[in-house]
């Protein structure tokens, strides 16, 4: 490595233009830059659950809803609400991707205008009493289903979103009395596509800042500060750039991308400059200093580098759309970080002027009694190893029992901070107005199955178990439609809301039903397909956390076995696919896991050419990394999209600290030190660049604290705890296995 950098010194103006030209052929990438806020983001194309989704919306429509809810406080039945109902209803009708004929207001239910028929009929009529009103009767909402394809394209969801706005808002001018608030799916994806785009903005440059305070701080150089930061940019604008060539657009997750590049790839930076100036500070010149510091520090700079990216890369196999491009970018941004460490900071440091010669003897003296402070600490650990030893073993216990009990959930609303105006809405509609979120339990026979008295029965019996549980609001199906049918033709006595026992006299209902004679013709399309070979009920649910949907589905499974021992196939769709999603999340999460332990332990048992070096370099790791499994579930956070990542960055970054005071400790073992001085030693040594590095890389990651999203909060302020447990198991519980078990070493 040596030959390598005095060659590029030799020919650094020719590398200096190699370096920006392809930067800035990069940066021209960026602008192909898209964003893709859709739930589907995180969910593989080829995931069973995902074609099946997408196959019922096809047939029966999407799931998707905007929802428009009008409020007013002295009451609902007036008729400016009524004015303001149709107004709304007329202009959405209009409006690209909403499907009109489907559109649901207390107006469409009704049939009426009359104020006093209008109220009683949503007070009593067995399919609108309870929906589409409030308790207290202060708030309707309009339900307008929209296209399935909104979602495929950020520009066609911003437009619509801003069609919808501008209809609210040129009706609130109307109606200056009622409160017109818009809420559902495309709302919620818009917001997190305008949420995301603020973060890059936001984080980015205060990434930077903190970073390059930090540097200032650890290098004590503006000139020092600025090569390491400059790397680092240069790494973003390569990974971002190669997203933009592949048309590989942001996820809610990725946007995180470039403070985890920032506060990890400074690190190897930081290495080398310190070094250099240290080579400097004893009389070098800039360029036999960088030279002898390349050809010192390239391997552990490989290392860490390597261990880190594999980390990453180990998402590489999630099924998961985002998670994997998430992790392959990071691994790329790593690697692009590592490669203008040896190679560009050589090139832009040999311009560097000499230094002045430490000649501040108070610098020593505070130098030496924090090494010594630091040798006295680390002796007493090593004394009380047995403890150490068991005390960790009680913590990967704790972590165990944190991972069985932590929360898997991926609601899309949760994902906002408290007091956001789309979540508060969003939890305004779970409250008083049955929910956003829509369970699709879609059942599949022979044609004219659903035809059948007996089946539809079972669908209604079905209906009544599930209205009884108090996260579902409303359980609609064709069973519904029918039994409504007979509720008109008697006179509307609500002992005759229910399915005949006659299978013909049913098919004659529904034979009117499909006649098109019947308002709510064109409602059925949305239950029951052309041959009647496949029936949904959709489930309206006020509580959209994604354990409580598995709860659910557990408890109604015994239920659903009565269509199977019929030959009906069971199957889910609609936000069934968060269950998916959080499946995806956590077989991520253990896969990753596996991996990158499994990656680490092979790379640093050939590295070290022993197994149970790499074993024992690994441990306390793994201890610290599992940690954070209970730490999320004590302070109840969620495995999502973003926090999966947490355990690659964990091991990835945190077994740098363990390599580097093992391989301290192997090389002044080899001096002739005994095992104990040498362990003490090798503390004493890397203690001071361990901490520095743990710290400045947390508080990078603190840097995610400004996002506008709650699972990047999480995620960056784990992260960085991360940092900090894992120097500190490095620091401490290493030395004590070191001690204890005395690994075999190279002669």
């Amino acid at each position: 490595m040596k030959i390598i950098a005095e060659k590029l010194i030799l020919h650094r103006k020719f590398v200096l233009f190699i370096s920006i030209v392809l930067t800035l052929l990069w940066s021209t990438q960026l602008i192909h830059l898209g964003i893709d806020a859709s739930f589907s983001s995180v969910l593989p194309e080829t995931d069973p659950d995902y074609i099946f989704n997408k196959a019922v919306e096809k047939e029966f429509g999407s799931s998707d809803e905007l929802i428009v809810l009008i409020t007013d406080d002295t009451g609902i039945y007036s008729d400016d609400v009524l004015d303001c109902i149709e107004e709304i209803s007329a202009a959405l009708a209009e409006t690209e991707h909403v499907d009109k004929n489907k559109i649901v207001s207390m107006l469409t239910l009704a049939g009426t205008r009359s104020l006093s028929e209008l109220s009683d009929y949503m007070r009593h009529d067995p399919l609108a009493a309870g929906t589409l009103v409030n308790s207290a009767e202060t708030t309707t909402m309009i339900i307008a289903p929209v296209s399935g394809e909104l979602g495929l394209t950020d520009a066609a969801l911003k437009a619509f979103v801003n069609s919808a706005y501008a209809i609210v808002e040129k009706i609130r001018l109307e109606y200056p009395g009622l409160r017109i608030l818009v809420s559902g799916h495309p709302i919620v994806n818009a917001e997190i596509m305008a949420k995301m785009a603020n973060d890059l903005y936001v984080l980015f440059p205060l990434a930077v800042i903190a970073v390059a305070v930090m540097l200032l701080i650890i290098l004590r150089s503006v000139r020092g500060m600025l090569i390491p930061l400059l790397i680092t940019l240069m790494a973003v604008i390569w990974t971002f750039g190669l997203k933009g060539l592949l048309r590989s657009p942001l996820t809610i997750t990725e946007t995180a991308i470039p403070v985890i590049l920032i506060s990890i790839s400074c690190a190897d930076g930081i290495h080398i400059v310190s070094e250099a100036f240290h080579f400097m500070h004893h009389g070098m010149n800039s360029r036999d200093a960088i030279i002898r510091t390349i050809d010192e520090l390239w391997k552990p700079v490989v290392l860490t580098s390597l261990t880190t990216a594999l980390g990453f890369s180990s998402f590489i196999f999630s099924s998961g759309t985002s998670l994997r491009n998430m992790g392959l970018f990071l691994a790329f941004g790593v690697m692009s970080a590592m490669m203008f460490s040896l190679f560009f900071i050589p090139v832009l440091f040999s311009w560097y002027k000499p230094v002045r010669l430490h000649e501040n003897r108070t610098h020593y003296k505070r130098q030496y009694k924090l090494l010594r402070r630091i040798e006295h600490i680390t002796e007493k650990f090593i004394k009380w190893r047995f403890a150490v030893i068991v005390l960790g073993g009680l913590l990967l216990a704790f972590s165990v029992g944190g991972i069985m009990n932590i929360n898997t959930d991926t609601d899309e609303i949760r994902y906002f901070k408290q007091g956001n105006p789309i979540r508060n809405t969003a939890e305004f509609i779970e409250d008083e107005m049955g929910g956003l979120s829509v369970l699709q339990i879609v059942l599949e026979g022979d044609p004219e199955s659903f035809k059948s008295a007996e089946i539809l029965q079972d669908i209604a019996a079905l209906e009544v178990q599930l209205k009884k549980r108090p996260e579902v609001s409303t359980a609609v199906s064709l069973a519904d439609s029918v039994a409504y049918m007979f509720y008109t033709m008697r006179g509307r006595n609500p002992e005759f809301f229910m399915i005949p026992e006659n299978s013909i006299f049913v098919e004659r209902l529904i034979s009117l039903l499909s006649s098109g004679e019947d308002e709510r013709a064109d409602m059925l399309s949305a239950y029951v397909n052309a041959d009647f070979s496949r029936a949904r009920i959709l489930v309206r649910l006020n509580n959209s956390n994604t354990r409580v949907l598995e709860k659910m589905l557990k408890d109604i499974d015994s239920s659903l076995s009565v269509f199977r021992d019929k030959g009906i196939t069971v199957r889910f769709a609609g936000d069934y696919t968060r269950l998916t999603n959080g499946r995806i999340i956590v077989e991520s999460q253990v896969l990753s896991l596996t991996l990158t332990l499994g990656i680490i332990l092979i790379v640093l048992s050939i590295i070290y050419r022993s197994f149970l070096n790499g074993l024992f370099v690994s441990i306390p790791v793994v201890i610290a990394v599992l940690l954070n499994f209970s730490v999320m579930w004590l302070f109840n956070v969620s495995l999502n999209p973003a926090t999966a990542i947490i355990s690659a960055v964990g091991l990835g970054v945190g077994i740098d600290y363990s390599i580097h005071i093992f391989s301290r400790f192997r090389m002044i073992h080899r001096h002739g030190d005994s095992l104990r001085s040498s362990l003490v030693n090798a503390v004493v040594e890397s203690a001071r660049g361990i901490i520095s590095n743990a710290v400045s890389v947390g508080i990078g990651f603190l840097i995610l604290l400004f996002s506008a999203y709650r699972i990047i909060n999480d995620m960056g302020w784990i992260i960085a705890l991360t940092m900090l447990t894992t120097s500190a198991a490095s620091l401490i519980i290493l030395p004590c296995l070191l001690s204890l078990l005395k690994p075999k070493l190279q002669k």
